[in-house]
């Protein structure tokens, strides 16, 4: 019994790989809904966009693209979903980071607005601002006069073109902005101290589940009011959104099950590992 335990400290790998293989596969071949516990910094974003009073703008820095679709699209997906439901008004844009972020973030908008919101309408209920650069400078002009760092939106609308983008008409500066809402790999640390710092304005993260800890300092200091992290935290809001199991449906809760299934066979390989191990010695003892 020992030699054969001790066998499986030497698993041939590729066995392990075929087996990640085939449990992140298999939910894409078999729905598979996972219940999910949701964290505290996921449920405070939900319950702020909740309190969001009426006449009050969100905007969302999409500054994500595809090399971080995974984690960032159901991030932002869930948001949308919420500000649609409540009829919150939003604005897009993406700082400094990617110029890809605003089409990203149009390519969400129009499956949800397809598949859910078909009554909601550009210009009323949200507007997309395009890429801008200037760092922490294109963030402090945005908070004192929009209009000086956006001239037109991605449309090639102007911004006092009160028939197509009514919305923006009542968009001046930071104080008609509810929160800002940064989403992409890493976001910009500069939100807190040239936006929220100086204006007092609320700031939430989604961000990759691998950069988390270093945002988590804010959390606790209160200079952000919420965070999704990774594809758990779009399947964390996404639960919060639906109640019914059955009736999420977004990126992270599709893809929080082969994430979930693949740290699986990981763990069970460790312990056998261990088990071959210590069996290993206690042969050679």
């Amino acid at each position: 019994m020992v030699e054969w335990l001790s066998r499986l400290q030497t698993i041939d790998r590729r066995w392990i790989y075929l087996s990640i293989w085939v449990a992140c596969a298999l939910p894409f071949v078999v729905n598979i809904k996972l219940p999910v516990y949701v964290s505290p910094e996921t449920r405070r974003l939900y319950e702020f966009i909740e309190k969001c009073p009426p006449g009050k703008v969100v905007m969302v820095d999409s500054a994500w693209d595809a090399g971080s679709q995974g984690e960032n699209w159901g991030q932002v997906e869930v948001v949308f979903e919420h500000l649609f439901r409540r009829r919150i008004p939003f604005i897009v844009t993406s700082v400094e980071v990617t110029p890809l972020g605003p089409q990203f973030a149009d390519k969400v908008i129009e499956k949800l607005v397809r598949e859910k919101f078909p009554d909601r309408q550009y210009g009323v209920d949200w507007v997309n601002l395009g890429y801008t650069k200037g760092g922490w400078q294109a963030m402090q002009q945005i908070a004192k006069d929009i209009r000086q760092q956006y001239k037109k939106d991605s449309r090639g609308y102007s911004l006092d073109d009160a028939e197509h983008l009514p919305l923006m008409q009542r968009v001046r500066n930071i104080e008609d902005i509810y929160l800002i809402y940064s989403v992409t790999y890493s976001p910009m640390e500069d939100w807190i101290p040239f936006v929220h710092g100086v204006y007092g304005t609320p700031i939430a993260f989604g961000c990759a589940g691998i950069q988390s800890t270093t945002y988590y300092r804010y959390l606790l200091s209160k200079q952000l009011v919420g965070m999704l992290v990774g594809v758990r935290g779009a399947a964390e809001y996404d639960a919060l959104l639906h109640p019914d199991i059955r009736e999420r449906n977004s990126m992270g809760t599709r893809l929080i099950v082969p994430q979930a299934f693949g740290h699986l066979v990981i763990i069970v390989a460790v312990i056998l590992g261990n088990i071959g191990y210590f069996a290993a010695r206690r042969r050679r003892g």
